[in-house]
Parts: C-alpha cells; sequence; structure tokens
C-alpha cells in the first residue's frame, strides 16, 4: 500500500514538473513574439510623435524614404520611349523649384528649338495633369527671328500636387506635324518635383465661424451713414435730371448766374434781329432760312414778353393771343400780320419776294418790338424792366 502510494505521488509530480516545463516554454515564446511586434510598431510611432515638434527633419525623412522607395521610377523615367529630338527640331524640359511643400505652386518650361513654321501641338492641361501631379494654367511665347519665322517656342505651366514624395512629370509629349505624319517627341530627361509636407500643417480639419457668428455684429455709425450718402447722391442726381429736362423743355437756361442783370425781352429780340441782319441770309439766296429765323425771334419775344406759346402756334392762332394781351394796338398787330403771312408765302408758297420787301419785312419785325414795349413801359410805369425768363 505505502508503494501504490509513492509511486502515485511520484506519478503527480513527474506530471506537474512536465506540465510547468511547457508552460515555461510557451511563455517564452509569447515574450518573444510580443517584442518582434512592439518592435515593428516602434518606428511608427516614433515618427508619429516627433513630426509636430520638428518639422523640417520630419520633411528630411520624408524626403529621403520615397527617394529610397521611387528610386527605380525615377530611373525609368528618366529613359522615355519617345525621341527628344527630329530634324533638328528639340523638346526640352526644366522646373523653377524641384521641391515645394503639399499644395504650392511652381512652374514647368517646355521648350521647342529649331522648329521653321511646323504646325507643333503642345501637351494640354489634362494630359500633364493625369498623374499625380496637377496643372493649373499655361501660357505660351514665341521667339522669331530677323525675317519673322519662328524659331522656338517655350509653354510655361503651373503646376501643384497634393501627393507627398517624388513626383516625376512623365506626361510631357509634342507632337509635330511632318508632311503627311505625326511625330511624337518627349524631353530626354523628365523633370522631378520632390513635394514635402508642410510643418505643423493640419490639411484635414478645418473648422469655419457659423454663419450667425457675423451677422450677430451690430452695424456700425460709419456702416449706417455710409448708406445715408448714397441715398441722398443718388436723390440730388435724380432731382438734377429732373430739373434740367424741365428747364429743356420750357425753353429756360439751367443755370441763372447770380448778380447778372436779367436783360430785357425787347433789348434781347432786337440784338438777335440786328445779328440776322449781318448774316445777309437773303443775299446769299438763303431767303427761306431768313424769314424763318427773323419770325422764330419774334415768336420767342412774345412768349417772353407775355407766356404766349407762339412757337407751337399758326399766324392765326398768334395773332388771336396778341390781339388779347393788354399792351395791345392795332398799330402793333397789323405790323405783326404783315410779318408772319409774308413769312408763310415764302416758306410754303415758295414765293420769292422783291429785294426791298426782304429790307422792308426785318424793319416791320423791328418796329413791332419797339412798338410793344415801348406800350408796355406806359401802361406798366410802376416796372422797371420787362418780364423775362
Amino acid at each position: 500500500m505505502r508503494n501504490i502510494i509513492k509511486i502515485t505521488v511520484f506519478g503527480l509530480l513527474a506530471g506537474l514538473s512536465v506540465a510547468v516545463s511547457a508552460q515555461n516554454n510557451a511563455d517564452g515564446k509569447g515574450l518573444v513574439d510580443r517584442r518582434v511586434t512592439l518592435d515593428n510598431k516602434a518606428p511608427q510611432t516614433t515618427q508619429q510623435q516627433t513630426t509636430p515638434q520638428n518639422g523640417k527633419q520630419n520633411a528630411t525623412a520624408h524626403r529621403q524614404q520615397p527617394a529610397a522607395n521611387s528610386a527605380t521610377v525615377a530611373d525609368s523615367a528618366a529613359k522615355p520611349a519617345l525621341p527628344s529630338k527630329y530634324n533638328g527640331i528639340e523638346v526640352k524640359a526644366k522646373i523653377d523649384s524641384d521641391t515645394i511643400t503639399i499644395g504650392d505652386q511652381t512652374t514647368l518650361h517646355i521648350t521647342i528649338d529649331g522648329i521653321e513654321g511646323q504646325r507643333i501641338e503642345l501637351p494640354s492641361l489634362e494630359a500633364l495633369g493625369k498623374g499625380t501631379v496637377e496643372a493649373l494654367e499655361s501660357e505660351c511665347d514665341t521667339l522669331r527671328d530677323d525675317s519673322g519665322k519662328s524659331r522656338s517656342i517655350e509653354q510655361r505651366v503651373t503646376i501643384t500636387s497634393f501627393e507627398a514624395g517624388l513626383q516625376t512629370i512623365d506626361n510631357i509629349i509634342v507632337r509635330i506635324a511632318d508632311g503627311g505624319k505625326i511625330v511624337a517627341l518627349a524631353p530626354e530627361e523628365l523633370p522631378n518635383i520632390f513635394v514635402a509636407y508642410a510643418a505643423d500643417a493640419d490639411t484635414v480639419k478645418c473648422e469655419t465661424k457659423a454663419d450667425a457668428d457675423y451677422i450677430a455684429e451690430p452695424y456700425t455709425f460709419w456702416e449706417i451713414a455710409r448708406w445715408a450718402v448714397y441715398a441722398l447722391l443718388l436723390a440730388a442726381a435724380v432731382f438734377a435730371i429732373v430739373w434740367i429736362l424741365k428747364r429743356r423743355k420750357e425753353h429756360k437756361p439751367i443755370l441763372v448766374l447770380p448778380g447778372a442783370k436779367p436783360v430785357p425781352a425787347d433789348k434781347r429780340a432786337l440784338n438777335e434781329l440786328e445779328s440776322l441782319r449781318r448774316k445777309e441770309l437773303w443775299q446769299k439766296g438763303r431767303i427761306k432760312k431768313y424769314y424763318t429765323d427773323m419770325t422764330d425771334i419774334v415768336r420767342r419775344f412774345l412768349r417772353n414778353m407775355y407766356g404766349i406759346s407762339a412757337a407751337e402756334m399758326t399766324t392765326r392762332q398768334t395773332l388771336a393771343a396778341f390781339h388779347g394781351i393788354s399792351d395791345w394796338s392795332e398799330e402793333s398787330e397789323s405790323l405783326l400780320r404783315q410779318l408772319l403771312q409774308k413769312a408763310d408765302m415764302v416758306k410754303f408758297a415758295k414765293m420769292e419776294p422783291e429785294m426791298y420787301e426782304h429790307d422792308l419785312a426785318m424793319q416791320n419785325a423791328v418796329d413791332f418790338v419797339r412798338k410793344v414795349a415801348e406800350t408796355h413801359r406806359i401802361n406798366n410805369p410802376e416796372k422797371e424792366g420787362d418780364k423775362n425768363v
């Protein structure tokens, strides 16, 4: 019985020893696996922690790593399949800056030398922007010789990129028409551009203020005053336009200078008649013009003196209106009738008066103005001047 107990205890101890040994082996393997996992994640954790502290070192690290990864791409792109020269024509490409940050811009220069009147198709913005590099705008210049023939063409393309790392611009293809065939050329060395991360730049998260924040601000005094001034200026402009149109419709001067004495209506009419006489219109054969201007002066005189719109009236209407004024006299009406009827015969019946009748018509106009003005002064002795506009 004792021996059986010893054997049982020994067996239990042996089994326990084997289990402990297996557990230790399993724990050792687990430590190794965890160590490998931590070692693999350590570089990434270190890189993310150092990015916001030192942007320059981070940009350098990024530049070195993509350069090593894309070395094969750059080497293969350095030798394009298309030729760069054809019959003296050569295509070249260069870039202003080979290093930019994400979103910055630089200029790509594509030059075609040796052209002599050939038709050339430059690469479009769509073709240049097919890769990771985006083409924004393009412009061209042509260099000509003394004879006016084109010798070279330069295409300047503004480019940018939002992909970090070394980028190769490999879509530069220039097509040249040679007779009935099209020849495609590409630069011998394709330009590369390194796009680096901007230090401390957050290109993902963008916070904006709500529109209510801007609307909630009260208007200032100067903002309200500015619009009030604009309203006053607009009202002044409208008033000025209406005033000018009204004065022109009434045949009145737009502005009357202060201090200037108004010219009496009779003196103004006599001065105009004298100016008409000196023009010698009927002596030059312009008889109709002579009588038309003469009657217009007399009609304006009636309007300035008595407000009679004689310019819009016929001869009969004018005589009837003149007959109703307080300064009417039979002598002055006779002078006015002779003048207007003679002018109507010349203007509408094409009558040619005798030479003495031209001077007689002028004398009738002068006598009519003087007679009416004299009668007006007799009837209105208390007034210093005549009615003027």
